[in-house]
């Protein structure tokens, strides 16, 4: 079943890679820091769930204070990806785009709400697993990462989700491996469940400052995105600020 995952993975960012073309260091742009986020859509999250992490990942992106955040960095703009993983297909609904102005923002935030449901419909071809492969995610956004079309110093991963790896081995293993690459993996639990926001504190986050917050409400989630954003943005600028505290 691995090998078929990684299959799948690979062709998956084969087709990925081909979209947005070829990228090296002599002809990309500099960001300030490159930022790629997966929603999770497994079986343990419910239709209500991901229209809510939808709504939120659009809303808290087009915030006046994450742009904010983004214009204190030396270079005023950042790279920023999304897509949403289960298992066996991670299917990338907002490819890289720089986000330098609310224009940007808003582009970035109408995708999200435009793109996500016409991924997720049932007449889309696109084939989604059940299964919580936080392993493979983890993977596939350093993947991403590595063959964006923007250089940044510094790197981050978002995992959003509400449940613990159902796939094969520990995800700390593959988290070892992708903060090796210099990455950060952040993460945001939706649901009261502590024993999960411990899971992936213990087993998920990683890299210098990583943290976990959690959305306990559906309310609650625009608000927690958006803090998570400024705060890894103002973390990773090249001046001296200081993110509101969690």
């Amino acid at each position: 079943m691995v090998c078929g995952v990684r299959g799948l993975l690979a062709t998956t960012l084969v087709g990925w890679a081909l979209l947005v073309g070829p990228a090296t260091h002599a002809d990309s742009i500099a960001t300030d820091v490159n930022i790629v986020t997966g929603l999770d859509v497994s079986g343990s999250i419910e239709a209500q769930e991901t229209r809510i992490q939808i709504d939120g990942m659009a809303m808290a992106i087009r915030s006046p204070e994450v742009m904010r955040a983004i214009k204190q960095g030396n270079h005023g703009r950042i790279g920023f990806a999304v897509f949403v993983w289960a298992n066996g297909n991670f299917p990338v609904f907002t490819s890289w785009r720089l986000i330098s102005s609310p224009e940007e923002a808003l582009a970035a935030s109408d995708a999200i709400a435009i793109d996500v449901p016409a991924i997720l419909n049932p007449n889309s071809g696109i084939k989604l697993g059940e299964l919580t492969d936080l392993s493979g995610a983890m993977a596939y956004g350093a993947e991403m990462l590595r063959t964006a079309p923007y250089t940044a110093d510094h790197k981050i991963i978002n995992i959003l989700g509400n449940g613990i790896d159902n796939v094969g081995e520990s995800p700390k293993w593959t988290r070892d491996k992708v903060v090796a690459q210099g990455i950060m993996i952040n993460a945001v639990v939706i649901g009261h469940d502590r024993g999960v926001q411990s899971y992936f504190r213990n087993e998920v986050i990683g890299g210098p400052a990583a943290f976990v917050l959690a959305a306990r409400t559906p309310e609650a989630l625009i608000e927690v995105l958006e803090r998570k954003f400024v705060t890894e943005i103002v973390l990773n600028t090249g001046r001296n600020s200081s993110p509101r505290p969690f």
